[in-house]
């Protein structure tokens, strides 16, 4: 009995839906044939009156960003786009019969609809869309046309301040073969629309605008895309190495002459910054309106790695001059004032000081601090000091001893018993060779630091 009573029903049910699918598919073709459908033509500017312009009003959606290429210019990015249009050619009521039914969908080449063309694609001028989308048609005339946009922009870019840098790239729409007077294109929301926007893991969405104009008698419509870099990953591999290798630059003057890797310690700093100078060059584009800050501070780092180098062989050429060689005045006098001894003292040019004996000397020219007071004998080979601290009320008397003799200092008259000749400096080309060296750490460690203030701490501040 079960079995029976649900054949019963399915049959009855195959029966009624077979009713009801004939019923409003005869229905709807009669809808077709005798409602406004049936006269409409497509090739017409669905308007009234001829004379107007028809409004066409344009939303946009972000879905993704694919990327922004910087080197070539180009903005790719994925979105729906919507256009809206009143249809005055087609009005049509729908009765009680259909359900309330108030909209319709057909293929988009059933009817008229706007040619929106990319105007400053980076790839083709070719109209948006396929025939595979359709249109929505409501009982008013207005008509709906949603599309998906995977769209490549030329994007003007400015890199000044890569990798912190932000852009502002355009989506310029125009209908395409259409005057001004016949179409316009309006924004239907002043913004772009991100409630399905998925999040680029280079590039940070900032803000966004749509906007209408009217040039040459054209209609656009721009849609403008704030986007600003993320600098994360620059920052960990690139600049923190370079700053590295900066510093590293200044510590080949540290390396002893004797070493043989002085030279080629700073040739391969020279070539380290060439490296990373060529893939900046190679992310960056190919032009001369805007120029990288760190692409501007590689280059000079390579131009001061250049002359770490020219520096490095002169300092070795000092050192492995013939001792018999004479040595230029200046050159000595320079020496000795990178050694901060500069006026004291005789100088003497020699590889080896001679041994000689000190004598005491009857007055002591300068100034005795009564907490710290160095006392010399001899010369700079032949000395010793007695280092005295913490004076009692500068009226202690401290025996030197020299020779045979005990003279006695007295630090509340500040006379002195003895005898001191002035210390000898020996200057020979490696002691030439170390003060240069001196000079070219300070030179080299001074210019590293403005250029890495100049070039690099600004980008932090942007």
């Amino acid at each position: 009995m079960k079995i029976i009573t649900f054949s019963f029903l399915v049959i009855s049910a195959y029966q009624f839906s077979s009713v009801d699918g004939t019923y409003y598919k005869e229905k709807f073709d009669s809808f077709i044939k005798t409602s406004a459908f049936s006269y409409y033509e497509k090739k017409i500017r669905p308007i009234a009156d001829q004379s107007q312009a028809l409004d066409v009003q344009i939303a946009y959606s972000a879905v993704s960003i694919n990327g922004l290429d910087a080197a070539g210019g180009v903005l790719d990015i994925v979105g729906i786009l919507t256009a809206t249009w009143q249809n005055d050619l087609l009005i049509f009521n729908t009765s009680t019969d259909w359900n309330g039914l108030e909209g319709l969908l057909f293929p988009q080449d059933k009817f008229w609809r706007p040619t929106l063309v990319l105007d400053n694609s980076a790839t083709s001028l070719t109209e948006v869309g396929d025939s595979s989308y359709r249109i929505r048609i409501d009982a008013n005339g207005k008509h709906e046309w949603v599309i998906g946009l995977v769209a490549s922009s030329a994007c003007s870019v400015d890199v000044t301040n890569f990798p912190f840098d932000s852009h502002s790239c355009e989506l310029i729409f125009t209908p395409w073969g259409t005057t001004s007077s016949e179409v316009t294109l309006s924004p239907n929301i002043t913004t772009v629309d991100r409630t399905h926007y998925s999040e680029n893991v280079e590039w940070t969405f900032v803000s966004s605008s749509i906007t209408s104009s009217i040039e040459n008698n054209a209609s656009y419509l721009t849609i403008t895309i704030d986007l600003k870099r993320n600098p994360g990953y620059f920052f960990v591999n690139l600049i923190m190495p370079i700053t590295v290798v900066a510093l590293l630059n200044i510590l080949v003057f540290l390396l002893p002459s004797e070493c043989g890797e002085r030279v080629g310690y700073a040739v391969t700093i020279f070539l380290t910054f060439a490296v990373y100078l060529d893939i900046i060059t190679a992310t960056l584009p190919k032009s001369t309106d805007s120029t990288a800050k760190l692409s501007n501070y590689l280059i000079s780092m390579v131009i001061l790695g250049a002359l770490t180098s020219l520096m490095i062989i002169v300092s070795l050429n000092v050192y492995h001059r013939d001792e018999e060689a004479p040595i230029p005045p200046w050159l000595v006098k320079l020496s000795t004032c990178l050694h901060c001894k500069c006026g004291k003292g005789e100088t003497k040019l020699a590889s080896v000081a001679p041994s000689r004996a000190s004598s005491p000397n009857p007055k002591l020219k300068n100034m005795i601090s009564p907490r710290a007071i160095n006392i010399g004998i001899g010369s700079r080979r032949n000395s010793f000091e007695v280092e005295l601290q913490k004076l009692d009320g500068g009226k202690r008397q401290v025996p030197l001893a020299y020779h045979d003799k005990t003279p006695m200092m007295n630090y509340a008259n500040e006379s002195v018993y003895g005898d001191d000749e002035e210390e000898e400096i020996d200057v020979d080309w490696h002691y030439v060779s170390t003060s240069l060296d001196y000079l070219f750490c300070f030179i080299t460690f001074w210019v590293t630091l403005g250029l890495t203030c100049f070039f690099i701490v600004p980008l932090a501040l942007v």
